[in-house]
Order: C-alpha cells, then sequence, then structure tokens
C-alpha cells in the first residue's frame, strides 16, 4: 500500500487528483442545470400529433363511406379490414387528442399505444398515410410500450432531467478522446514514463521486480479511471432525487435506430455497459500508444496532441463509410455512441472482446516488459548569432522561439482543427449531394405523372362542354377549369422539358446544370411573394406576404450571381439561410410562440425546414473563407495569446534566459522591442502556414474552388438609403444588402485578422509589465478580450461601432450582422483596422513608457 501512493505522488500535481472527482460531477450537475431550465410543451406536441393523424385518416374515411353507400360498388374483404382498422384509430385517436389537452398522460400512453398498434396494421394492407412515416411509428412503439409498461407519463431522452439519461449525455463529454488524452497527460504518463529518467534507479534497487513495479504502475491507473467513473455516477446519484421516472424504467428504455435498413433495438443497460467498457478499453489503449512513442521521442505533450488530432480525424473519416464497413474499424471505436448506437449486439461484443484482448497483450509485452527502444531525440544545433550585428535581438528571440518549436505545435493545432472541420464538411457535402441527386429524380417523375394525368382530366372536361345535356349555368365553371388545367399543362410540360433537357449532364456527375432549375425555382418564389401574377403559387413560401420577400429576394440574386459568373452548384439547392427569415412571433393575449398570422404551425415549420440550409460549399477557397464564418481565427488568437505574446513574461519571472540578456550592454527597450517584432513576425508566419495548409487541404479534398463564388454582406438601414446606388435594395422593404465575390471577403478578412493580431500582441506586452506570472496575464488578456467585447455589445450608444474590441468577431463584420442588428453606419471591416491599428500603436506607446520607469 505504501508503494502504492509512493508511485501517486509521481503524478504531475498531487492537486489534480481532485479534479477526477469534481469535473465530472460539475459535468453531470451542469447538464441537468441546462436540461432543468428546458421548457417542452408535451401537451401541444402531442396534440400537433393527433392532428396530424387526423389529417391521415380523415382522406381515407370518406373513400370508404362512400364505397359502403354506394350499392354498385362492392368491398372486398381486405378494404372492410382496412376500413375497421382506420375507424378504430380515429376513435382513439379522439382520446389520445383529448388526454393530451388535459395532461392525463397514462390515458394518453395507452390510446397512442393502441393507435400506434393499428397503424401498424393498416400499414401492412395499405402503406400510403401520408402524414406518418412507417419507419416512425416502428421506431416509437418500443418507447410507447415502455412507457405504458412503466407508468412514465412524459420523456423526451435528449432533454430529460431524469439521472440515467443525463448520465448518458455526459459520457459524450467525459468519455470523448480529448478527455482520455487529457486523463492519460495528466494522470497516468508521468507514472509509466518514470523508466525513462534517472530517478527509476532508485526503484530499481527495491526488491521488486520490473514486472511487479510496473503491475503497481497499472493498478494505480485502475484506480484512477476508476475514481473517474465512479465521480461519473456519483454526480448521476445526486441528481436522481428529481427523477420521475423509477430506475428500473431508465434503465430498460429502449434505444432504437435504423442502419442499413435494419432496426437495432438495445436496452439503456446495455448502452450504458458498453460505453464504460470501451471508455476502460480505449484509455488503456491510447495509454500504451502514447507511452511507447513518447519513449522513441521524448515529448510527451507533443505525442499526445499528435495521438489524438489522429484520432479524432480518424473517426471523422469513419462517418464516411457505411456502419457496416466500419464495424471492425479501430478509429470507429472513438466515436462510441454512434458505433453503440448502429451496431448490434453481437457484434459489440465481438468487438470488446477483440479490443481487450489487443489491450492484455500490449500491456503485458509493452508497458510491462522494459523495452529496449531507440532515442530519436533531435539534437539542438548552435547557430552562431554575432552579438555586434544589428538583427542580434530579434534573431535570438526568433531563435528561441524556433527552438521551443511553439510555430509547428501551433501550425499543427489548426491543421487538426481544418482536418476535423474539412471531413465534417466533406461529410455534409456528400449527404446534400445525394439529397439534390432524390430530389431531382422525385421532381422529374412528379411532373412526368403530372403530366401524364392532364390529358384525361382535360379530355373529361372537354367531354362535358361538349354535352347537349350540360347545363349552361355549369359551362362557364367547366370552361374556367379546362382553361386552368390547359395552363397548368403547359407549364408542367415546359418544366419537364427543362429538367429532361439536363438529364444526361447532371447523370454523368455535372451538377451545376442545377442552378438553371435553382434559379427557376427562385425566381418564382421571388414573384409569387412580389404578386407580379406570372405565379400563383410557391412550393417553399405559404403565402404572398411581405415577411417573406427579403429572404426570397436574396435567394433570387444569389441565383442570379451564379450564373452569370459560372459557379458550382452549392448542394442540395436554394433556397438558403439568411438572416431575414421571419421567425415565430409572442401572442399578445397568450404570450405563446406562434407562426405569423394566417399561417398554420405546421405549414411554417415545413418552410422553416426548407430555408434551413447553409450556402456553404468545400474547396480550397471555402475553406479559407471558413476561417473566418466558421470562427477558427479565435482558436488563432487564443494560440497567440498563449504561446507568442507571452515569451516576455516566461523570462521576467527568472524563468528564461533574461539574465543573460540583462547582462550585456543592451538596454530593456531594446531586448523589449525585439521580443515584440519576434512574436508577431512568428504570428504571421503562422497565419501564412496555416492558411496555406488550410487551402491545400481543402484543394484536396474538393478542389480549388471560384474566386468569384458570391457571399451576402448585409447592410445597415442608415447607410442604404444613404449610398443607394451602391447596394441592393430589397423591393416592398427598406432591407439594402450586397453580394461580394470570395476573393474579396478574404481580403477584407485578412486585413481585420492581422490587425486583431497585432492589437491582442500589444496588450498582452503591455500587461506583460505589469505582472511576472505568465498564467495571470493570460488570462487577464482573455478577460480584458472578452469583457471589452461583451461591452462593446451592450453599449448603447453609436460611438461603440469605433471601438477596437467590436472587431475581435470578424464574421460577424465581414457578413454585416452586427451592422444591421444596431444599425451602425460606419461599422465595417475598414473602420475596424484603423481603430484596432490605432489601438495596438497607444498599447505600444504605453509599454515603452512602463519600461523607461525600469530603466530609470
Amino acid at each position: 500500500m505504501n508503494f502504492l501512493l509512493f508511485e501517486l505522488k509521481k503524478i504531475r500535481n498531487i492537486r489534480f487528483m481532485y479534479l477526477l472527482i469534481a469535473i465530472p460531477i460539475i459535468i453531470v450537475i451542469t447538464i441537468f442545470t441546462l436540461r432543468f431550465f428546458t421548457d417542452i410543451n408535451f401537451s401541444e406536441q402531442e396534440r400537433i400529433k393527433a392532428n396530424q393523424l387526423l389529417a391521415d385518416l380523415n382522406w381515407r374515411i370518406p373513400d370508404f363511406y362512400y364505397a359502403e353507400q354506394d350499392p354498385t360498388t362492392e368491398l372486398s374483404d381486405e378494404d372492410a379490414l382496412l376500413y375497421e382498422l382506420i375507424d378504430q384509430a380515429e376513435r382513439e385517436r379522439f382520446t389520445y387528442s383529448v388526454s393530451a389537452y388535459y395532461e392525463e398522460w397514462t390515458d394518453m400512453n395507452k390510446a397512442k399505444q393502441k393507435i400506434w398498434d393499428l397503424l401498424l396494421q393498416i400499414a401492412e394492407i395499405d402503406p400510403e398515410l401520408r402524414s406518418v412515416n412507417i419507419e416512425d411509428l416502428q421506431m416509437e412503439k418500443p418507447v410507447i410500450d415502455w412507457a405504458v409498461e412503466y407508468d412514465v407519463g412524459t420523456h423526451d431522452f435528449s432533454t430529460d432531467q431524469n439521472s440515467l439519461f443525463v448520465l448518458f449525455k455526459s459520457f459524450d463529454w467525459l468519455f470523448s478522446l480529448p478527455a482520455i488524452m487529457l486523463v492519460i497527460f495528466f494522470f497516468c504518463l508521468s507514472i509509466f514514463l518514470e523508466p525513462n529518467y534517472s530517478v527509476f534507479k532508485f526503484s530499481q534497487v527495491l526488491p521488486l521486480s520490473y514486472v511487479k513495479i510496473m503491475g503497481n504502475k497499472l493498478v494505480i491507473f485502475f484506480a484512477i479511471i476508476g475514481t473517474y467513473i465512479g465521480s461519473t455516477i456519483i454526480g448521476s446519484l445526486l441528481i436522481s432525487i428529481f427523477d420521475s421516472a423509477s430506475l428500473k424504467a431508465q434503465l430498460n428504455y429502449p434505444l432504437v435506430k435504423i442502419a442499413e435498413g435494419e432496426m437495432i433495438t438495445k436496452p439503456f443497460w446495455q448502452v450504458l455497459l458498453f460505453q464504460i467498457l470501451f471508455f476502460i478499453g480505449l484509455t488503456l489503449l491510447s495509454l500504451v500508444i502514447v507511452a511507447v512513442l513518447a519513449k522513441l521521442f521524448h515529448n510527451e505533450l507533443f505525442i499526445t496532441f499528435i495521438v489524438g488530432a489522429v484520432g479524432l480525424i480518424g473517426m471523422q473519416m469513419t462517418r464516411l463509410s457505411s456502419t457496416a464497413k466500419i464495424t471492425f474499424n479501430p478509429f470507429a471505436w472513438l466515436d462510441t455512441a454512434n458505433f453503440i448506437f448502429f451496431q448490434r449486439t453481437d457484434r459489440i461484443i465481438t468487438v470488446l472482446a477483440i479490443l481487450f484482448i489487443v489491450v492484455v497483450c500490449l500491456t503485458y509485452f509493452v508497458l510491462l516488459r522494459n523495452l529496449r527502444l531507440p532515442k530519436l531525440k533531435r539534437k539542438a544545433k548552435y547557430r552562431g548569432i554575432r552579438k555586434l550585428s544589428k538583427s542580434f535581438l530579434l534573431r535570438y528571440e526568433w531563435l528561441k522561439l524556433n527552438r521551443q518549436s511553439i510555430l509547428f505545435y501551433s501550425t499543427a493545432i489548426i491543421v487538426a482543427f481544418t482536418l476535423f472541420s474539412a471531413i465534417d464538411s466533406y461529410q455534409y457535402l456528400e449527404v446534400q449531394t445525394d439529397q439534390a441527386y432524390q430530389d431531382y429524380v422525385n421532381e422529374r417523375d412528379r411532373l412526368r405523372n403530372q403530366v401524364d394525368s392532364y390529358p384525361e382530366i382535360i379530355e373529361a372536361y372537354q367531354q362535358h362542354l361538349d354535352n347537349p345535356d350540360t347545363h349552361p349555368n355549369d359551362l362557364i365553371w367547366l370552361e374556367q377549369f379546362l382553361n386552368m388545367y390547359k395552363s397548368e399543362q403547359q407549364v408542367a410540360e415546359s418544366k419537364l422539358a427543362e429538367i429532361e433537357a439536363i438529364e444526361a449532364d447532371f447523370l454523368s456527375g455535372d451538377l451545376s446544370v442545377l442552378n438553371k432549375i435553382e434559379h427557376r425555382r427562385l425566381k418564382d418564389d421571388y414573384l409569387f411573394v412580389a404578386r407580379t401574377g406570372e405565379v400563383q403559387s410557391s412550393s417553399t413560401i405559404p403565402i404572398d406576404h411581405v415577411i417573406f420577400m427579403p429572404n426570397a429576394y436574396i435567394n433570387y440574386r444569389l441565383s442570379e450571381w451564379k450564373i452569370e459568373n459560372e459557379i458550382d452548384f452549392v448542394p442540395p439547392g436554394g433556397p438558403y439561410k439568411t438572416l431575414l427569415i421571419p421567425g415565430y412571433e409572442e401572442s399578445p393575449r397568450s404570450g405563446e410562440m406562434q407562426p405569423p398570422s394566417g399561417i398554420d404551425r405546421e405549414v411554417f415549420d415545413f418552410y422553416l425546414a426548407e430555408v434551413d440550409k447553409e450556402h456553404r460549399y468545400l474547396s480550397g477557397l471555402n475553406l479559407l473563407a471558413d476561417l473566418f464564418n466558421e470562427y477558427f481565427y479565435l482558436v488563432i488568437f487564443i494560440l497567440l495569446i498563449g504561446f507568442y505574446s507571452l515569451s516576455y513574461v516566461r523570462e521576467w519571472d527568472g524563468q528564461g534566459t533574461i539574465r543573460y540578456l540583462l547582462v550585456q550592454p543592451i538596454s530593456l527597450k531594446r531586448t523589449f522591442k525585439s521580443k515584440m517584432l519576434s512574436s508577431l513576425t512568428m504570428g504571421f508566419c503562422f497565419v501564412a502556414i496555416t492558411s496555406l495548409l488550410v487551402f491545400v487541404i481543402g484543394s484536396l479534398l474538393n478542389g480549388v474552388g471560384q474566386l468569384n463564388f458570391p457571399f451576402v454582406q448585409y447592410v445597415s438601414d442608415s447607410l442604404g438609403l444613404a449610398s443607394k446606388e451602391a447596394f441592393i435594395e430589397i423591393p416592398m422593404t427598406m432591407k439594402f444588402f450586397r453580394i461580394i465575390p470570395l476573393w474579396q471577403l478574404l481580403l477584407m478578412g485578412l486585413g481585420l485578422l492581422l490587425t486583431n493580431i497585432v492589437m491582442i500582441n500589444q496588450l498582452v506586452y503591455y500587461l506583460s509589465t505589469f505582472a511576472k506570472n505568465q498564467w495571470a496575464i493570460m488570462a487577464t488578456s482573455i478577460l480584458i478580450l472578452g469583457a471589452g467585447y461583451i461591452f462593446s455589445i451592450i453599449l448603447p450608444f453609436d460611438f461603440q461601432q469605433f471601438l477596437p474590441f467590436l472587431y475581435l468577431d470578424i464574421g460577424r463584420i465581414l457578413t454585416g450582422e452586427t451592422a444591421i442588428l444596431e444599425n451602425y453606419q460606419y461599422l465595417n471591416w475598414c473602420t475596424g483596422m484603423i481603430v484596432q491599428s490605432l489601438a495596438a500603436l497607444g498599447l505600444t506607446l504605453l509599454s515603452l513608457r512602463r519600461l523607461r520607469k525600469f530603466n530609470d
């Protein structure tokens, strides 16, 4: 026992052990708290579902009613059974709807269970249900049976406050690959890498074999993992007093997924158990890999990061493959929750057996054996720098930063983020391309069926018109309907001809031909809302109300730009999401959030789903734009604060080479300037190298891209009214915007990024003249930048558009989102560069003034 305590003390910081207990409990309680404040109107949700069933059932009932009343029609046994089932379902639907309204959850679940049984029987006879998806019925049925069996009233797995559901959600954070790497680095590596250092000679004189010593270290490892898992479970037990479902009910909750056309159901206790076993096995496997590589290269931090980054990228790449092909892919195991959901239980047990066999073998032959590995550590090379040379200080500071491999580490971090995002974007693009193909096929088939049906309808109306027995009063409306159907036939034939004209090119893989179809559809949406009379309806927009004009017009102008500049098609096609989409409004009477007046909730939800698509493309140039649009630049800012701008502080606190410089005939002011310039130049090199690598990654995945790819930049009302000729005005509104090419967005973003880097660098150096603790300076810098940004947003004055902190949010500045929200006329990238440059200059002067006091 004393030996175990001796090993435990070798952890980097023994106080970290408390984090093994505190962090899991805090995360579990935080997730519970966030869910506790999530309010879901179950009554309204269930009533909406009941109304959907009403629409479906009422669509079928009249057919059977008229068939029963018609003596010339004879119902088959199958039709009679179908009518009887639908009639029973409609009677239960009434009970379901009333119970949902009065929140009698037990009666509602029982009625729902009966309805789902009937609907599944109906689907076997006639699967044409309009508002209900058969797969959804099959997936929801086990959950409904579970709710009835265990008398669970209402539940929503993704937002439920029951303790085990919260525990499962916490696993996404606590059992993730980054969490595994952090546990290994802070708690395990220092123990298992001890044989690499001279301090291990003390242990070798003890009357213990090497295997026994390493075995004790392994016991410490399992104690650490057990403490970590136990703390997570304790956090779950702390909130179990709020449970609305029994522990037995939660453990038997059915998780249902459909993979490769097969429905997979698992009880919840299996999922929790599998996740814990995967966490133990993967953590030990990762420890073995990191320990071996760290012995080879003698760089624990870098190896831990590289292994984690490779694991994340490999995990992301497995999502591009079908579930059947990734069963025995180790990278897929890292995505534990997704892997468990979509794999059968027998396959999961097989994978766990393989994992633990491999882990046991590697542990025995690698960790418990004294392997003699070569030392692949890079030797430092001395490059002489003349003290009397003009650039001695700058080159000296650059050499120190270079030897710390700061540029390499930082670039590796950004590249890992980029690869992860690029693979995710590639997966998104593949899914959207498949969706575009399916939409094309569905639209083509729909138009063909529509065109084929018109001759019969037109002929029937023509016969009625030609019939001498037709009443004269009926001739007017018959002729109107005949002309309407003829007009619709011409429109449908025109659309079908347009689609069939590009079929060969489209099926060969040329998606750019879809731009014309997209342009025609988006133009029709705009003309419908504009009430020109040319278009009578829209497949997306419910009514011709002015609130739909901004989004419709912006999408129309985007499609025009893409055709004029021959831009690649962006799957799955418009309409795309903009900042001017109408949303739910608070009712002045009830206070509930309701759709705009005159629009049904289901219709409005369909519209919102149709316009919830990003106008985003994956290529080298577009991935560069994502540095600003997807907030990757925040990672750059943090790295700059953490790695570059604190070199002065690290040496000023006596831990670096500042003492060597202080005994040289060089003023502190010159030393300070050299550090400032070396940090800035390395920051600029970092941005340049990162941008190049991001561009190369995107180009390899999906081509270089197009410089004229369009982006929407919104303009404040005041600026738009002052310079109408420079911007595009949205009809029927007082809103303005403009479309800018990709190359212009990149130049503006690069300018703002560079001025942000300079301002942040000078801020940190100014703060470093007040304190000698790098962590205090780093925390203070982040606090000032964050507080300055928040303060700039909440200020109610127009002057805030001239505050430099507001321009830290590069993405919102480039799109104009901040400008239109606050109606700022002068808030743009150019103003941002000016005010940030002035702020950097002011901070530099203040820093130099502080240094003069040190010299005095």
